[in-house]
């Protein structure tokens, strides 16, 4: 049997589907791009998006402020799955991955930085919400279904007033379709495609929407099940696999809608997803692209629960919110440590096994609100927040027949046939009042915020065996804070489609406790920097202060809609992570850096059925003084954020018969260079080369019927989105993009 080559193959893939998009677009009616400007004048004006940003309901464009919202269509013509795929899409909006739910997300250049994803300390600088939900973990965001989900809104910039801390630099919001009281509704969409180099993905989502007392009480459910192709090979011989990275996600959403009567409405929410792969989507430079070559598993499971009431009462002229929520969340989050049976002598006749952690997270928050709906010059939102998190961590490295190797291994408090064994067990206690004031005056909005928290965190930190300086340590701790963000926003109507504002704001993110350093095994790294035992046990929080400029609306009769905005945000304290030569480290506030840039996005109708979307940022973010123990000077840029990205959509919906329409979909997606670190004198640091991405879809629509193919990553680019660094016991290497992905869509509703 004769084989084909790769880029023969690819060559041939690229060549059909170029063919099958050429003759969906001669399908469109020729005469359709000889409109003349007559008919163009005929164009349909934009609607007006309602958004929820501000915890009460408004307009988009009345908002002054920072926010994209993606909506259900354009999450469906993305194939969007999860919040990550919608990163190319947003100005100042990226990220970095290590995989499906080890997402560290990065708005304005602002991000938590490096460190080990299960870091119970490592806290994320960008909320995300599942409706009321608080759901971010530090850098282990969950990726959940985007199935069924009425829009995402994308705040920009510190919301410290209303959200709180963990949105220093921004806020993502997934906002969920709420039960129908009065109508049944339902849709089934599945999905097949392959992707290039690898194996194939399929998914089965479906919804129904059933009201079981009309105007009264009303059940919606939602499920789905994806299996994820895999495209990284293991050639390590003896150990060859193919597509080891393949994976499943499934899920299910109950939501019921009590209408108590017509001023109190009772929303309840339960939700389960779980998510596993078999292995990292990583290469290792050694092996080659797409490839890997180690033996050890490491695998990943995510499983977690969320359950929410709300209660809404319309008191005539106030709106009275209550939520409670409680999020449990369970992670086994496997990292292979292979090289270490290599570089380490008496080793090398031991089966390699991953260090694997352990993360159980449960979550209880309490937030009850206040806001005016009224029609006068003063509008307000006040309430108050409460949550407790309970976490405990368990890491481990347990290696079969360690101890008839190094007999002492046992002895230092570790279990049998264990290197490492540590745990960390801490809860976390957050209170807060917020509050802000609306007040328009001819063409202007004065708003006014402000936000008291109170934060206590109690920890004890376990840790043992040879790797640990062989001996263990029990370490409990305590760290609190207390203190205000305010916020100042002036607007000014230019006319009734078209706005300006200045804004400044605080954000904040919680400091925290350091884990237990050695004194012994540390003295001579401790004595170096002039750091004593007790000044590693605690570090502080860190802040931005946001100032920013913009505007928004609507021009020529409502066919163009614009969005603007220009920020500088000094972040102060920054925290970060200094390592020592004996293996151990603390985090500490050493830095300040400062970030400012521009963003845009254009959205207009350029002819009736032809819509064009650009957007795009350019932003530097840079080092306000010298770090030495990041190896970094003033001027240095920040890891991971690219100076520029941009993205372009265009669609053209077309009709075919009466009751069919065609449409084509094209998408392109640009991320600028990035580097793992800040200066390329440090040892880790890595390149991370601007690469393009093109995305197409045609299909067409049929009453309730819709059918696409698809492609996404169309010329089958291999952008990195995060080099692998350097580590002891790991080989260099890089997570990439998808490669290309083809495949067909068949949505039905009912």
């Amino acid at each position: 049997m004769t084989s084909t080559p790769k880029s023969t193959r690819k060559w041939a893939e690229s060549t059909a589907l170029a063919s099958v998009l050429f003759m969906g677009t001669v399908a469109a009616p020729a005469g359709a791009f000889a409109a003349d400007a007559a008919e163009a004048s005929d164009a349909p004006r934009f609607d007006e998006i309602v958004v929820t940003a501000r915890k009460r309901t408004e307009t988009m464009l009345d908002i002054p402020m920072a926010i994209n919202v993606v909506s259900e269509k354009t999450l469906e013509k993305l194939g969007a799955n999860d919040f990550t795929d919608i990163l190319g899409t947003v100005p100042g909006l990226t990220a970095y991955q290590n995989g499906p739910g080890r997402t560290r997300i990065v708005i304005r250049g602002i991000s938590n930085g490096g460190g080990n994803d299960n870091d119970t300390q490592n806290q994320e600088t960008v909320g995300v919400y599942l409706d009321e939900i608080p759901i971010s973990m530090g850098s282990m965001n969950p990726e959940l279904s985007l199935f069924d989900l009425e829009r995402v809104e994308v705040l920009r910039g510190p919301q410290g007033t209303l959200y709180g801390a963990g949105s220093m630099a921004g806020t993502i919001r997934l906002v969920s379709k709420k039960p129908n009281l009065n109508e049944v509704e339902g849709k089934v969409e599945t999905s097949l495609s392959t992707i290039s180099e690898g194996t194939e993905n399929y998914s089965v989502k479906g919804l129904v929407n059933i009201p079981i007392i009309e105007d009264k009480f009303a059940l919606r459910m939602s499920g789905y099940y994806m299996s994820n192709g895999g495209y990284i090979d293991n050639v390590l011989e003896g150990h060859e696999a193919k597509d080891i990275n393949d994976g499943s996600s499934k899920g299910l959403k109950l939501a019921g809608r009590v209408q108590v009567n017509e001023d109190f409405t009772i929303d309840l929410t339960f939700m389960h997803h779980d998510y596993s792969d078999n292995g990292r989507p990583e290469d290792v430079d050694a092996a080659g692209e797409l490839s890997r070559n180690y033996p050890s598993f490491d695998g990943y499971d995510d499983e977690m629960q969320i359950y929410n009431m709300t209660m809404t009462y319309d008191l005539d002229t106030v709106e009275l919110v209550s939520s409670t929520s409680f999020f449990k969340r369970d992670i086994i989050n496997p990292r292979s440590l292979d090289q270490f049976y290599v570089l380490v002598d008496g080793f090398g006749d031991l089966v390699p096994h991953e260090l694997i952690d352990y993360t159980q997270t449960e979550t209880f928050v309490q937030e009850v609100r206040v806001s005016s709906t009224t029609d006068n010059p003063l509008q307000w939102t006040v309430g108050t927040y409460f949550d407790q998190k309970d976490v405990a961590y368990q890491n481990t490295w347990p290696v079969p027949g360690s101890d008839a190797i190094m007999p002492p291994a046992s002895g230092f408090g570790a279990p049998d046939d264990h290197l490492y064994y540590g745990t960390d067990d801490l809860t976390v206690k957050t209170f807060a009042v917020f509050g802000e004031v609306y007040y328009s005056f001819d063409k202007f909005t004065v708003t006014g915020g402000l936000r008291y928290f109170n934060w206590k965190q109690d920890i004890s930190s376990y840790v043992s065996g040879i790797l640990a300086g062989g001996g263990t340590t029990d370490n409990p701790a305590q760290g609190t804070a207390d203190g205000f963000n305010p916020k100042l926003n002036v607007s000014y109507d230019v006319t009734d489609d078209m706005l300006i504002y200045a804004q400044v704001a605080r954000g904040f993110r919680y400091g925290g406790v350091n884990g237990s350093i050695p004194e012994a095994e540390c003295a001579d790294d401790l004595a170096e920097v002039n750091v004593s035992i007790e000044d590693t046990k605690t570090f502080d929080a860190d802040k931005t202060w946001n100032y920013e400029a913009g505007a928004k609306g609507r021009l020529l009769d409502g066919r163009v809609m614009v969005n603007a905005s220009y920020f500088y945000i000094k972040w102060q304290d920054v925290q970060t992570s200094r390592r020592f030569e004996c293996g151990f480290g603390f985090k500490e506030n050493v830095a300040d850096s400062s970030s400012h840039g521009l963003e845009l996005d254009v959205t207009a109708y350029l002819m009736d059925g032809l819509s064009l979307t650009v957007g795009g940022s350019y932003m530097t973010s840079t080092l306000d003084i010298d770090v030495p123990n990041l190896n970094a000077f003033e001027g240095d840029r920040a890891p991971y954020v690219p100076k520029f990205a941009m993205n372009a959509t265009l669609e053209y919906v077309y009709p075919l018969t009466d009751n069919m329409d065609g449409f084509v979909w094209a998408n392109v997606q640009h991320t600028g260079h990035r580097q793992t670190e800040y200066n390329v004198n440090h040892a880790d640091y890595r390149d991370m080369e601007a690469y393009t991405v093109a995305n197409v879809r045609i299909g067409f629509e049929w009453e309730n019927l819709e059918v696409s193919l698809f492609a996404n990553n169309l010329f089958d680019d291999r952008g990195v989105v995060r080099a692998l660094r350097r580590a002891p016991f790991d080989p260099d290497g890089a997570i990439r993009i998808t490669p290309r992905t083809m495949g067909i869509t068949v949505r039905g509703n009912f």
